[in-house]
């Protein structure tokens, strides 16, 4: 004669196993099944916020480390446009691409004489600053045949060779902790 039995844990939500586990006769493979998911699900959880956790803080920047960069851009030509100013910590791409490999970039409007670009948040260490008066607002360094610039540019240190183009080494410059570096750049046309 066959019985029918009524579960153990009639409601909807999983209970906790029995110390048997899968040996208990009250406990069903679905049930440890269910545990089971539940118990790896909230470990790759756990795991996954620790990693992320880890990760901001390691790029984080406190504000008693930071540094500030103040670049006071002259000899804007015109209105027109806006003067792109990109801040660079190695040489890879310096001084022209900046979209794939300046730290930060800042865009103002290109008022006629000067335009003023502030970095916030500066870890420490070298960098260089290049600028651009981008004067048909395509969002790049314009350049002819030669790969010369038809738009005005600048670096720090006013560093402008008169046969190639400027290199990190030569434009760098050094922030400290809690430092405002202060920059003069002269654009060229």
């Amino acid at each position: 004669m066959n019985r029918i039995t009524t579960p153990r844990y009639p409601s909807a939500q999983p209970q906790p196993l029995p110390a048997g586990g899968l040996t208990s006769p009250h406990v069903s493979r679905q049930q440890a099944r269910r545990h089971d998911a539940l118990r790896h699900r909230f470990a790759v959880q756990r795991r996954l916020a620790l990693a992320c956790a880890l990760l901001l803080s390691a790029g984080a920047v406190s504000a008693a480390d930071a540094g500030r960069i103040e670049a006071t851009v002259s000899g804007v030509s015109n209105a027109q446009g806006l003067v792109g100013c990109a801040l660079f910590s190695s040489k890879a791409g310096f001084p022209l691409e900046s979209k794939k490999h300046a730290q930060t970039t800042v865009r103002v409007a290109a008022a006629g004489g000067t335009a003023s670009c502030v970095f916030e948040t500066v870890a420490q260490g070298e960098y260089a600053v290049a600028v651009v008066h981008d004067t048909n607002g395509n969002g790049q360094a314009d350049t002819n045949l030669l790969g010369l610039p038809t738009e005005g540019v600048g670096v720090s240190n006013n560093v402008m060779p008169k046969m190639s183009a400027p290199t990190f080494e030569t434009a760098r410059f050094t922030v400290a902790g809690g430092q405002t570096v202060k920059l003069a750049i002269s654009m060229r046309y």
